[in-house]
């Protein structure tokens, strides 16, 4: 993903919908809920960013994925217990939905070359 602009436009993006998902969980009168899913949104936009340095780097990009995934995902799931245990789950979601958009996103790059 050097020279992408996948992983900025997913920190942005994830940023965003952090955000919005945050207000819409407050609105429901769920606002640890709503501090979960923020931080799964907002660590997949950090897992972007991480990424694209990584790639910088070159070595061993494939393992240092898989850590940097599984590290994130670990103190995502941390924080969630120590919040709202009952909602952990959307720190998943929130991590799972910016991959899926960094995919997205690179993806869509490719095929516009």
């Amino acid at each position: 993903m050097s020279g992408s602009k996948a992983p900025r436009q997913t920190a942005v993006v994830c940023a965003a919908a952090a955000l919005v998902g945050f207000l819409g969980f407050v609105v429901g009168g769920q606002p640890r809920a709503g501090i979960l899913l923020a931080i799964g949104l907002g660590l997949g936009g950090v897992n972007a960013l991480l990424a694209a340095r990584t790639a910088e780097v070159g070595i061993a990009f494939r393992f240092l994925s898989v850590a940097r995934i599984g590290i994130l995902s670990v103190l995502a799931l941390l924080v969630a217990v120590l919040v709202q245990p009952a909602s952990a789950w959307l720190t998943m979601i929130g991590i799972g939905a910016s991959l899926f958009l960094m995919s997205a996103l690179a993806a869509r790059e490719v095929l516009r070359r």
